[in-house]
C-alpha cells in the first residue's frame, strides 16, 4: 500500500457506490483565473505519487476543465464568504479515479445539455477523455461535480 496523501475532514468512507477508497487527497483553491492551471499541476503531481495506472494526462486535463468551469460559472460574488473551489482526488481499490470539484453554488442548471455538448465543449470533452460525469449537493453547502475515470484505453 502506498502512503496516504490526504487531508480528509473525517475518516474516509466509500462514497463511490463500488469500491472503498484506497488513496485520497484534496485541496482548496480561490475562485480566480489561475486556479485551473494550479489545480492541474497539483493533480498531475498527486496522480504520479499515487501511481495511478490510468491516463494521467487525460485526468489532469479533466481537472483543468472542471476547475475552470467552477471559476467561470460558480463564483457567488465578491461579498460571499467562501469563494473557493475544492479539488478532491480519490482512487478506489479497483483503481477508479474520482475527481470531485466542489463549489459554493448549490445548483447545476442544464447539466444534461452541458455534458452533451449543447451548451459548450468543456464537459463534453471530459466525456471524450473517459470521464463519466455526475453531480450532487454537498453536506456543507454547494455542489460537487464528479468525473469517474477508469484505467485502460478510452473508447470515445
Amino acid at each position: 500500500m502506498y502512503p496516504r496523501y490526504a487531508e480528509p475532514e473525517a475518516p474516509v468512507t466509500s462514497l463511490t457506490g463500488t469500491a472503498p477508497v484506497a488513496e485520497e487527497w484534496s485541496r482548496t483553491f480561490d475562485l480566480l483565473p489561475g486556479a485551473s492551471q494550479l489545480a492541474r499541476l497539483h493533480a498531475r503531481t498527486r496522480l504520479t505519487m499515487f501511481r495511478w495506472p490510468g491516463n494521467v494526462e487525460g485526468a489532469t486535463t479533466t481537472v483543468g476543465i472542471l476547475v475552470g468551469n467552477a471559476v467561470t460559472h460558480a463564483d457567488p460574488g465578491p461579498n460571499h464568504e467562501d469563494r473557493r473551489v475544492r479539488l478532491r482526488l480519490a482512487i478506489t481499490e479497483t483503481h477508479a479515479l474520482l475527481i470531485d470539484i466542489e463549489d459554493p453554488l448549490p445548483a447545476f442548471p442544464n447539466f444534461e445539455q452541458a455534458s452533451a455538448d449543447e451548451l459548450g465543449r468543456g464537459l463534453w470533452k471530459v466525456g471524450r477523455l473517459g470521464g463519466a460525469l455526475s453531480w450532487h449537493l454537498c453536506e456543507r453547502g454547494g455542489k460537487a461535480v464528479r468525473a469517474r475515470m477508469m484505467p485502460g484505453p478510452v473508447l470515445a
